[in-house]
């Protein structure tokens, strides 16, 4: 029993101990999930409040794609203000919805947009703002440079319809801005080539200047694969003017264009790395011990474009150009600048190097086609080597007088060595859609051969001193005077061994045979004075030119008149006429045969152009409507025949001619701070030959139009794209090296459309600002586009003009860095 009764009490005793342990431990279990529960409950409360809120990020950039640091943001209806930091960011918590953004600046036109919050997400969104300008007292402060929808101030030199910051983005074969001058009233057949006429002129009628001196180019491409890139770099250059005829009496003696670039200058560094499968280049300018410097490269490798061609084979072009831009400017104690000491100099080398192996054209009907196919052996290639060097001073005794010395060199080793053999075939091709031949040739037509032996060397030098000088005679700067005396020395050598042969219809015959050793040296002495007058609204500015050549013993005078009238601010009439004269340079001097004519006389005409530009503004973005009218009255003109790019004058003033027309563009900003424009051109022009009669010229290009539009994505313009559509009817052409016949067929119309896609990235770190990513797509619906034809012989003795089709459908990658 005791027994028992110990083990009883025992077992009650560790049951009670269990039973205490067992309370504890839920007890603090219950308080642990209390714990656990309040944890819960906080976190869903807060989850839930956080899930019905957004997180906004607002990039304040400019149009000029730099951000905005201290930009102000109101945001209603919430009632708040921010302010953006050093990089134009602004991150915000705002509950879910819909909110209207008002952001300024000081330095921009303020703007208004819409944004929705996403609930738990975040929400990104970047505003572009226009700059503006700011006047204070007598003073403007500029935000930006001229803005291509603003009212020019000089009569007839208009600035380009898109900011010079831009043209870099703009989707173009070519990294230069001659190559997009057909999007804003000149006229092109090729993208290949930098090349354009004007208003019925032809390639050798347009000018081009940086600063106030001028440029001269290369002679020998025959096609535009072999020239390389234009002068103008958009990397480098600070404004761009082009006028289309009526110029004023200080521009030279040419009677189609003035195209007129200048520099840029920075006081702190700017890099710009262009990289691209067709062009690399590079840009840099900055100050160093009072001296701007603006230096640019670039190459372009055109092998992946020329791959497209018809002709097929082993291409090898390399074309390098470099310039370089120095200025140093003297101040006095008031800041007045007293003297300016520029340089420039610009250097070309191309090297184009083919080995044609096969090609392949077809051409007629639907139901007459013909296909020719071609069979080459052997090599061409064409060498440059070009260098133009100008020193200018520039001193200024007082606020009203300007005197101007400038001492320039161009020189030019141009080299074409061909050796080609080739053999065609001529047949005709199955159009019938049920046909198992259908697209292939079933009958042959003619079969012959071609021998090219090309040995050209041709080296130019020009130099030229000039002094200019400019002074306003009145203390309102009302009046002003220009001047302008220039000595110019030219010295050609020019050796010519070139022949060819056709074998076809079971004879032979030699094409073409030139052999000429030829030196010609000339002496010219040229000037000009223009008086400008302003008061009220109105504006003239009148003066003459004047013009003695050496080697044709002919002196020229030409009188020229603008006159333009500003009823308000909206609105400008123009009326501009005169006497241009293009006195001949070594290509007018060289007849068709190659041989030098040095009594040639230099072509000239009467111009009138009448004009008016009218600013207005839609949707509180600014526009811009341009129209000109024109005629010219031409005679003492040279004929001259186009192959592919290549004039070949007839070395005789044998004709007299017209040409009239109109040109209307309309460009603004329809998506705000993005340039876009459209333009059409009208023209006829004709000439008359004694003993033929009236025949149209071979710039006879009757219609033009072209459109430039860029559109961004409204929650990110960092996101763009650029569409251009370029339209025109066709040239004349003809037999070649016959001058009743060169202008009797005419060619298919020319159209083409670019497009480029791209995204900018604002990285803005100490060596990188910003990055720019684009993809370009040329020939975007594959247009087969002919540039020049191909004269060919069948068993029958008819000549047949076989075509050369220019490039296909391509895709271009490219990558901006600016540093």
């Amino acid at each position: 029993m005791p027994r028992d009764g110990i083990g009883a009490f025992g077992s009650w005793r560790q049951l009670s101990f269990a039973f205490t342990t067992f309370t504890g431990g839920v007890i603090r279990l219950f308080h642990r999930l209390a714990l656990l529960n309040r944890f819960i409950v906080g976190f869903l409360g807060g989850f839930f409040v956080w899930a019905q809120e957004g997180r906004l990020t607002l990039r304040i950039i400019s149009s000029e794609n730099r951000p905005l640091p201290y930009a102000s943001v109101f945001i209603a209806p919430f009632g708040q203000s921010y302010t953006a930091d050093s990089v134009g960011e602004v991150k915000v918590v705002l509950p879910a919805g819909r909110y209207r953004l008002k952001v300024s600046h000081l330095s921009a036109y303020p703007t208004e947009t819409e944004v929705k919050v996403q609930a738990a997400a975040n929400t990104f969104l970047t505003i572009s703002l226009v700059l503006r300008e700011v006047a204070l007292d007598s003073i403007t402060v500029r935000g930006e440079r001229v803005t291509p929808t603003a009212l020019p101030t000089a009569p007839f030199l208009q600035p380009i319809p898109i900011r010079t910051e831009a043209l870099r983005f703009m989707p173009s074969v070519k990294a230069d801005i001659e190559s997009r001058l057909v999007l804003m009233g000149a006229m092109s057949s090729s993208e290949l080539s930098s090349q354009y006429r004007v208003r019925g002129g032809n390639f050798d009628e347009n000018l081009i200047y940086a600063g106030e001196v001028e440029i001269y180019r290369p002679f020998s491409a025959r096609s535009g694969q072999q020239e390389g890139l234009g002068f103008t770099n958009p990397l480098l250059l600070e404004e761009v003017y082009f006028s289309t005829g009526g110029f004023e009496a200080r521009y030279g003696d040419r009677l189609s264009s003035v195209l007129q670039v200048s520099y840029k200058r920075r006081d702190r560094p700017e890099t710009t790395i262009d990289i691209g499968l067709l062009t690399q280049s590079f840009a840099t300018s900055g100050k160093v011990g009072g001296v701007y410097y603006t230096l640019g490269a670039r190459r372009f490798a055109i092998g992946y474009l020329l791959n497209t061609l018809p002709v097929r084979g082993e291409y090898r072009p390399v074309f390098y150009d470099g310039q370089a831009y120095l200025c140093w400017i003297r101040k006095d104690s008031t800041g007045r600048e007293v003297s300016r000491l520029e340089g420039i100099s610009t250097g070309l080398f191309n090297r184009y190097r083919l080995l044609p192996r096969t090609g392949e054209a077809t051409f007629g009907l639907i139901n007459a086609a013909f296909r020719v196919r071609f069979y080459f052996a052997g090599a061409e290639e064409l060498r440059y080597r070009t260098g133009q060097q100008a020193l200018v001073w520039t001193w200024r005794p007082s606020p009203y007088l300007r005197l101007t010395h400038q001492v320039s060199y161009f020189g030019s080793l141009e080299d074409e060595i061909v050796d080609v053999e080739g053999a065609y075939l001529l047949g005709e091709v199955q159009t019938s859609l049920g046909s198992q031949l259908y697209n292939e040739i079933v009958v042959v037509r003619g079969a012959g051969s071609q021998i090219r032996r090309i040995r050209n060397f041709l080296d130019i030098h020009t130099l030229y001193a000039e002094q200019r000088g400019e002074w306003f005679w009145d203390k309102e700067l009302r009046r002003r005077l220009l001047w302008g005396v220039r000595v110019q020395g030219e010295a050609f050598t020019d050796r010519v061994y070139e022949w060819s042969a056709l074998d076809s219809a079971d004879y032979v015959e030699m094409d073409e045979r030139y052999f000429w050793n030829q030196r010609l040296s000339n002496r010219r002495l040229m000037g000009f004075i223009q008086q400008g007058w302003r008061w009220g609204q109105w504006r003239i500015e009148a003066g003459t030119r004047f013009h003695y050549s050496q080697v044709n013993r002919q002196l020229l005078f030409s009188p020229r008149v603008q006159v333009l009238y500003q009823p308000t601010n909206q609105l400008q009439l123009r009326i501009g006429g005169g006497h241009y004269a293009q006195p001949p340079f070594y290509r007018e001097l060289r007849a068709i045969d190659y041989r030098l004519v040095p009594t040639v006389r230099a072509q000239q005409s009467f111009q009138l152009v009448v004009g008016a530009d009218y600013t207005f503004t839609v949707w509180e973005r600014p526009f811009r409507y341009f129209t000109e009218l024109y005629y010219k009255h031409l005679w003492d003109l040279i004929p001259y025949e186009i192959e592919n790019v290549r004039l070949r004058y007839y070395g005789a003033n044998l004709a007299r001619g017209y040409a009239y027309g109109i040109d209307l563009r309309l460009n603004g900003e329809f998506l705000r701070g993005v340039d876009s424009w459209v333009a059409m051109g009208l023209l006829s022009t004709r000439e008359y030959l004694p003993g033929i009669g009236w025949m149209r010229r071979p710039s006879d290009q009757r219609f033009s139009f072209a459109l430039y539009l860029q559109d961004e994505l409204p929650t990110n313009p960092l996101y763009k794209v650029s569409l251009q559509l370029v339209w025109a009817t066709g040239t004349p052409f003809g037999v070649p090296r016959r001058l009743a016949a060169r202008t009797v067929f005419q060619m298919p119309s020319y159209g083409r459309a670019d497009v480029g896609f791209s995204r900018l990235f604002l990285i803005d770190k100490k060596y990188l600002r910003s990055l720019w990513i684009g993809l370009d797509v040329f020939n975007l619906f594959q247009r087969y586009n002919v540039v020049s034809y191909q004269w060919i012989a069948d068993v029958y003795g008819i000549r047949w003009a076989v075509p050369n089709y220019l490039s296909a459908r391509l895709v271009n990658l490219r990558v901006i860095g600016e540093f």
